[in-house]
């Protein structure tokens, strides 16, 4: 742009170009009959420049025009060749304002003449500022639009990335295979990071959409085609958020209840290697003990104790097997365990009750007097 700005230190008004140039008329007055040779060379120059002038004037004026949907690469070139040509007006303007004065000089000023030279000389100015005018005019659009091209060029961009990042959600959605608790965990965080991923694209496009709408009329298609693609991305990533949030509270859920199975599940491993100590105690004490000792109060006591023992231990055992199978299922192997030994824990209750009843009523028929003798 240096040489536009050496074209034109004319200070202008800012004016459209609505005339046609004013050109030369009548340079000779019907009272001049004859020029000397000075004056005759002077005019002649003063025609040819003016000529130029004219003539190159009322081309950029009506005959160099932009044709019809051109590229911007094409609008530069056209812009480059309007320039060039208004730089060329201005030293055509410069020769015929130097020929004018020249040929002024021979003239009266009051003249007819005089008069139609200097009205021409307004009318150059005139029409070289209008075309200035123009020339910045566009110069300013083409300049708005390498930048609207370069800011439609990222939205661009940007929302085909965050259309990229939502695929690549989708088919993560549909390829998932969930077969278990961690499977569901893996699955879960995956889409949880994806999510992430097409929030940030998406919050990029919608801004990069809010920028290239400055450059848009309100009114205009492609204004409101703009906020239409912001306001589904934005519905979008909405409804993606909530599907995480349905996803999160459900596997903490699910995990909850694991959790809870697994420590019930635990306790009742406990609970049946107490009842299982306990049997071992009680077989134990019975086993060491020899038949006479059997029928003795104090022994009988003991064996007593060590029932009631068996037995709390087994109703334990029993009882956290019943909280446990509800997270089973009813044809697994860990249910059908659990009725098993829940089974033997009350078959060798009965037993061991059977058998203290048979030592109690042998201990009792030996001594019909009980615990007086």
């Amino acid at each position: 742009m240096s040489k536009t700005k050496l074209m034109f230190g004319l200070l202008i008004i800012a004016t459209l170009i609505t005339a046609g140039c004013t050109g030369t008329k009548s340079i000779v007055g019907k009272d001049q009959t004859t020029l000397s040779a000075g004056q005759s060379a002077a005019l002649n120059d003063y025609k040819k420049y003016a000529g130029q002038l004219s003539d190159e004037i009322d081309y950029l004026k009506n005959h160099y025009t932009l044709p019809a949907n051109v590229t911007l690469d094409q609008y530069k070139i056209w812009l480059d060749g309007f320039n060039d040509r208004l730089i060329l007006s201005k030293d055509m303007y410069n020769n015929t304002s130097i020929a004018a004065k020249k040929y002024l000089g021979y003239l009266n000023n009051s003249s007819d003449d005089y008069k139609n030279v200097t009205a021409a000389d307004a009318g150059f100015v005139n029409d070289l500022a209008a075309l200035n005018l123009t020339y910045w005019q566009n110069a300013d659009y083409f300049n708005m639009s390498v930048k609207k091209m370069a800011v439609m060029d990222d939205y661009r961009t940007k929302l085909n990335a965050s259309m990229d990042a939502y695929n690549d959600l989708s088919a993560f959605a549909k390829g998932a295979k969930v077969d278990s608790l961690g499977a569901y965990s893996a699955f879960v965080s995956g889409f949880g990071s994806k999510t992430s991923i097409y929030d940030a694209k998406v919050k990029a496009a919608v801004a990069a959409g809010d920028e290239y709408m400055n450059y848009c009329d309100p009114g205009s298609a492609e204004y409101k085609a703009v906020q239409d693609n912001d306001n589904a991305l934005l519905d979008n990533l909405n409804k993606c958020h909530d599907a995480y949030n349905n996803y999160k509270k459900d596997l903490d859920s699910k995990s909850g209840a694991q959790n809870a199975a697994q420590s019930i599940a635990q306790d009742y491993v406990d609970k049946v290697t107490k009842a299982s100590n306990a049997k071992k105690d009680l077989d134990a004490y019975s086993g060491t003990a020899k038949a006479m000792d059997k029928l003795d109060q104090g022994w009988l006591s003991g064996y007593r104790q060590k029932i009631d023992a068996f037995d709390a231990a087994c109703n334990s055992a029993i009882a956290a097997g019943n909280a446990c199978k509800q997270y089973l299922a009813a044809n697994s192997s860990d249910y059908k365990s659990i009725d098993t030994n829940q089974k033997n824990m009350q078959d060798s209750m009965k037993s061991y009750e059977d058998n203290y009843k048979q030592l109690e009523t042998t201990f009792h028929n030996l001594h019909p007097l009980g615990a007086i003798m």
